[in-house]
């Protein structure tokens, strides 16, 4: 379990210099931000009928 998250932190600072970010600013991050960042960009599903009512 742990292993993963090491996996998953390094993969996500990879991820974040490889998009132009410093490591000054990759290091500033907090639990919050990430918990955050993690909620925005976390894959939606949704039925079509919930998205688009105006269509039912």
């Amino acid at each position: 379990m742990i292993d993963n998250s090491i996996k998953s932190l390094s993969d996500f600072i990879k991820n974040q210099i490889s998009q132009g970010y410093t490591w000054n600013e990759i290091s500033k991050l907090t639990l919050a931000d990430l918990k955050l960042m993690d909620y925005v960009f976390e894959e939606k599903q949704t039925t079509i009928d919930k998205a688009f009512p105006f269509l039912f």
